[in-house]
């Protein structure tokens, strides 16, 4: 049985390894056939996830165990540091005209260019926020999966929702906790669809601002 789920489930197996960079891409999918059994084994089918959507975060969480394991951990610290050094760059690209160099943002910073080379070397070894598709799901789509969420994620998780208006946040439940679609989640709110795809980037936003701010 369990042979049969990793047969039929290879592909996505090898598509959320393809996030992964130096790390040998057999121990990469070892790592991800044991979190698709782990999913396999507590995955009830009355749910109304499907399975591929359920099993994403046990797949993506043996890895990145891997990857931490491999020393490719980093501090909350210089993940904040990334995501701020993207922001002055987008920032430097509209006063300039074109992408500035690692150097020219260290300069406008003041910042050593060792740590900002730094930061950029983590975006090489770890899944970014925005990497993932609709389909395969992104982190804010595995917090209902505490397994594979350490609990200081938990924890800023769960604050950045609380930054959020009530419809805002209704439709992020409704969409990553219990996996509606944007249709579904219109009809069981009573607003229309264009308004939940306005809200949920509007929210997903708010919630990226303030966890990497």
């Amino acid at each position: 049985m369990e042979e049969r789920i990793i047969k039929e489930n290879t592909g996505l197996i090898m598509k959320i390894a393809n996030y992964f960079y130096g790390i040998d891409k057999k121990d990469l999918f070892q790592a991800g056939a044991l979190g698709l059994i782990k999913a396999y084994q507590n995955y009830k089918s009355s749910e109304n996830t499907k399975f591929s959507t359920y099993a994403y975060s046990y797949i993506y969480g043996e890895m990145y165990n891997l990857a931490m394991n491999k020393d490719l951990k980093v501090s909350r610290d210089l993940k904040k540091l990334y995501y701020k050094l993207e922001k002055y760059r987008y920032t430097l690209a509209q006063i300039k005209g074109y992408i500035p160099s690692n150097q020219e943002l260290a300069n406008y910073l003041n910042m050593p260019i060792q740590k900002i080379e730094e930061a950029y070397a983590w975006a090489l070894n770890v899944i970014s926020l925005d990497s993932i598709v609709e389909e395969e799901r992104n982190l804010y789509e595995c917090i209902a999966n505490p397994e594979v969420i350490s609990p200081d994620d938990k924890i800023l998780i769960n604050s950045s929702l609380d930054t959020l208006l009530p419809l805002e946040k209704d439709i992020i439940n409704a969409r990553y906790y219990e996996d509606l679609t944007q249709s579904e989640t219109a009809k069981k709110l009573g607003i229309s669809q264009v308004k939940v795809s306005r809200y949920e980037t509007r929210s997903l936003k708010k919630m990226r601002d303030f966890m990497y701010m």
